[in-house]
């Protein structure tokens, strides 16, 4: 049997299991109980020889799936597509993070390195030295319709995860980036006054602190609350800024990562942990030019690998966990036109990183430039502290002196003392002495006029 007639025939008995199985769980089916309608819907989706099925279809999508780690753990942080025999290799961007390896399909683990970024998309080229690698059978086929079934490679053991388109090719909108403060205008020189740094968000992580007056946003000057407010308009949850703050009299910088507002704002947080249950969603789960959604029960570390139809086509990469059962995937004739940008030379991360390079090289120069400050006060105060010692030696030493001459002093009056009180006490004998004469002499003297 050709390969023709093999994969027909397995699309056909695929289609015939999955009627089949909508039969049974088809509103018109005899009546069931709720939890014997969830047990039997589950098992469309996580039965063993319907597996198998696409197992046989989407063999050629798994044979070009890798898995992207990071870390001396190797901790899986996403899948990518192998595009290249060569060893380039396609994945989402956002998720990049640290030191990245790629897992190949025998298991061998290889270093990468990201060649090139499309932050449109969401995309990013890794390298790794590798040969002989299977690449993905890529072609601008026709985006599914709703209602179509799918299958995406999830790991390298053969395991698959399967859905159905339930949104066909649309744009994805942006979300709302989100910092996290209070403010209030700053009335007479200008800028924005923080009153309030919310808990869990961009701005306490940045360390901004209540009082701290926003003067700058990246380029943009801030002179009120609108100002700031369409400043960060202009930015997507993810993206880094640069803010130039009043703090203290001084001028300090403050680089701060933007987060999303469905995420973060305390006011969705609870469809926030609806969404994410199971596991986190994405870091970037909206904003695509061009995407469709299905309902495959992907983690985040599963997102950027291929995702195949019945035919065993490749009709999209996924790109985004953006909820609880929500997957998004760019359709494949999209993923080929990025392909070709990254491979261009135009899309390297020193390129495409280059304001963000810029504003870390300004920031540096400019705690260079307190670094040198704080130098010539350190050297000043050795200067003073110098003098100082010099000072507070001859202090020590004068010290010495006037101790000493106290002491001088001290020994001579005790001297002077001690001969004072030898000098009253021989005067005191000769008092004592003159007297007992003067007693002997008056003695003598009444014998005399007694006629002795």
């Amino acid at each position: 049997m050709n390969v023709y007639h093999s994969k027909t025939l397995s699309k056909f008995t695929v289609c015939l299991t999955l009627l089949v199985i909508a039969m049974v769980t088809s509103p018109h089916a005899e009546a069931q109980r709720p939890s014997e309608r969830r047990s039997s819907r589950s098992v469309t989706r996580e039965d063993s020889k319907l597996l198998s099925l696409f197992e046989s279809i989407a063999s050629s999508a798994s044979e070009s799936t890798v898995k992207i780690e990071t870390g001396t753990r190797h901790r899986q942080i996403a899948v990518g597509t192998i595009i290249d025999e060569s060893g380039l290799i396609l994945t989402k961007a956002s998720e990049m993070r640290g030191i990245i390896s790629c897992r190949l399909p025998d298991g061998e683990v290889k270093p990468a390195t990201v060649e090139a970024i499309d932050t449109e998309n969401d995309l990013a080229l890794l390298k790794v030295d590798a040969e002989g690698l299977t690449a993905a059978a890529l072609n601008p086929v026709p985006s599914p319709t709703r209602g179509a079934w799918l299958a995406a490679p999830t790991n390298q053991s053969g395991t698959l995860t399967v859905g159905v388109v339930g949104v066909e090719e649309r744009k994805i909108p942006p979300s709302r980036a989100f910092i996290g403060i209070e403010m209030r205008d700053k009335a007479n020189d200008g800028g924005v006054l923080i009153t309030r740094v919310l808990d869990d968000t961009p701005a306490k992580r940045a360390k901004l602190k209540v009082d701290d007056v926003i003067l700058k946003l990246d380029e943009f000057e801030v002179g009120n609350r609108l100002d700031l407010v369409e400043a960060i308009g202009k930015y997507t949850p993810g993206s880094e800024i640069s803010l130039t703050i009043k703090r203290d009299d001084k001028e300090v910088m403050a680089r701060v990562t933007l987060a999303d507002a469905k995420r973060t704002s305390p006011m969705s947080s609870r469809s926030r942990t609806q969404n994410s249950m199971g596991s986190r969603l994405s870091r970037r789960g909206t904003n695509f030019p061009r995407a469709f959604q299905h309902d495959m029960a992907l983690e985040a570390k599963e997102i950027g690998g291929p995702v195949v139809n019945l035919d065993g086509e490749i009709v999209g990469i996924n790109v985004a966990r953006s909820g609880r059962v929500s997957s998004l995937a760019l359709p494949t004739d999209l993923v080929l036109s990025v392909i070709e940008r990254l491979k261009s030379g135009d899309y390297t991360p020193v390129k495409v990183n280059a304001k963000r390079i810029k504003s870390t090289e300004k920031e540096l120069a400019e705690l260079e430039s307190r670094f040198e400050e704080n130098l010539d006060s350190i050297v000043e105060s050795e200067e003073f502290y110098d003098g100082s010692s010099a000072k507070l030696e001859e202090l020590e030493r004068m010290k010495k002196e006037i101790a000493n001459r106290i002491k001088e002093v001290y020994d001579e009056k005790l001297k002077t003392a001690r001969k004072k009180r030898l000098l009253q006490s021989r005067n005191g004998e000769i008092e004592r002495s003159i007297k007992t004469l003067q007693k002997q002499i008056e003695a003598l003297q009444l014998g005399k006029r007694l006629g002795y």
